[in-house]
């Protein structure tokens, strides 16, 4: 967990997360509608053929993480509300709880505490 982030520049946030069986970290995040998000995906499964998806509710987005690489995936925050994202490839017995979900807020109410 010390290689993930959120490092923020202005409306550009630069998300990286890591995707093992069963979770992504980190799993909760807050931004304000009109940023723009990177997210930096990194698998680190260590077994061939050990894919993980992720896919985000209502913003069109599933792609699939392959083991060993980082795959970023760009989000517009155009909307407000609470999204959650999900792992969309079969990948345990516990792959329902690979979940996670983060808030965008209206323009200028990001609470001061967001990581």
């Amino acid at each position: 967990e010390e290689d993930t982030f959120v490092e923020r520049d202005g409306k550009e946030v630069h998300v990286g997360m890591r995707a093992v069986r069963s979770n992504f970290k980190p799993d909760n995040l807050e931004f304000e509608k009109g940023y723009t998000v990177h997210f930096h995906i990194t698998n680190i499964e260590q077994t061939h053929g050990l894919n993980h998806g992720f896919g985000v509710g209502n913003h069109d987005v599933n792609v699939e993480l392959d083991p060993g690489t980082t795959t970023t995936v760009t989000i517009e925050m155009d909307k407000t509300g609470v999204f959650p994202f999900y792992c969309t490839v079969f990948c345990s017995a516990l792959h329902q709880e690979m979940q996670g979900y983060f808030v965008v807020h209206p323009e200028g109410e990001l609470p001061e505490d967001a990581g």
